[in-house]
């Protein structure tokens, strides 16, 4: 890897993406896992789904986020923005991710970039009391999902490489998760096009 400018990491960061960044942060921006009620937050917007479902929810809503803004700048401009620059805000269970500063690299590996993520989602992931295989699970689908939502088909060798890396590997087979999300236990909802599960699990009485 070669060291980026700060220019480099600017124009990269501050292109059109599906989730933009914010490039002026303020107080509300915190350290990725320092978002203090976030799941409960996210829970109360789905219903009233258990907090379980609303802390699943924010690894993979902030997974997304963080690949839009790492991947997406690799692939498309070549420079890889810190991930430890990014910060988040929560405005009522919706996160917006901001960049601190404007550190990066340039001529990255699959390799370092899954490296430099995972550092960053490691301690949210720690954080939690969901199992860390569904919560990296939620990590890895929103991986393989990227390519699609940020409409770069070049990403997809990336993302498979890094899916092929731990701790991602194995959360993903034939496009399909080996873990679930919890999603089903929203209010209404269902099971998300890559679920392992091929039904809604029938609750039990009470």
């Amino acid at each position: 890897m070669r060291v980026a400018t700060e220019d480099d990491v600017w124009l990269a960061v501050a292109a059109p993406s599906t989730w933009p960044v914010a490039l002026t942060v303020d107080e509300r921006y915190v350290p990725l896992d320092r978002l203090q009620g976030v799941a409960e937050r996210i829970s109360a917007r789905l219903g009233g789904a258990h907090l379980r479902v609303g802390q699943s929810t924010y690894v993979l809503g902030l997974a997304a986020r963080l690949w839009a803004a790492t991947l997406g700048c690799v692939v498309r401009d070549g420079v890889l923005p810190d991930p430890a620059a990014f910060v988040a805000r929560d405005e009522d269970g919706a996160v917006q991710l901001g960049i601190s500063r404007y550190d990066g690299w340039r001529d990255v590996t699959a390799y370092d970039l899954l490296d430099r993520v995972v550092a960053v989602l490691a301690p949210v992931v720690e954080s939690l009391p969901l199992s860390p295989r569904l919560l990296w699970g939620n990590v890895a689908s929103a991986l393989h999902a990227a390519p699609r939502v940020l409409e770069l088909p070049a990403a997809r060798g990336w993302a498979d490489e890094m899916l092929g890396l731990p701790p991602l590997a194995g959360e993903m087979v034939a496009g399909r998760r080996t873990t679930c999300c919890l999603y089903y236990e929203v209010p209404g909802g269902g099971l998300c096009g890559d679920c392992v599960l091929s039904r809604v699990p029938e609750r039990s009485p009470g």
